[in-house]
């Protein structure tokens, strides 16, 4: 979606109010499986010196991979954008310029499990209660000092 930023010669703001939505060329390696409900809203305003003032609200939903179960869960994402482009620029790609966007707010790790003891069939991840409980613990008797 190509944003013809000359209208600014002859009018005061830009307004966007639309849906984005991205091809699975974007979500390549970027840590994303899906997205959803991209949404953004705002202006651009030509300031004194002609460059653009971007101000922008930009939300939506990313479908990504569980830190702890591995599962597809949703991500909420909802960021501001201020930004000033230099008065150079004719034209904007909207879908490329808020991309940049979308992937700063991938997060590193994430998770939706209120439990957070891990178990495989070789090991179990437990808390320290969880430690002090157990009946069968061949260490209880010890103590180290």
């Amino acid at each position: 979606m190509e944003i013809d930023l000359l209208k600014l010669n002859y009018s005061d703001q830009i307004d966007i109010d639309t849906d984005i939505t991205y091809d699975d060329s974007y979500l390549e390696n970027s840590g994303i499986i899906h997205l959803n409900n991209v949404h953004v809203k705002g202006t651009i305003k030509s300031d004194i010196e002609f460059n653009y003032d971007v101000l922008m609200d930009l939300s939506g939903e990313m479908i990504i991979i569980d830190s702890l179960s591995g599962e597809e869960v949703p991500y909420k994402f909802n960021r501001n954008i201020e930004e000033k482009l230099e008065n150079s620029l004719r034209s904007l790609d909207l879908i490329g310029f808020l991309w940049q966007y979308i992937v700063m707010e991938i997060p590193m790790r994430f998770t939706i499990c209120d439990d957070l003891s891990v178990k495989n069939k070789d090991y179990e991840v437990i808390s320290e209660q969880e430690y002090r409980e157990k009946k069968n613990n061949p260490f209880k008797d010890f103590h180290l000092e």
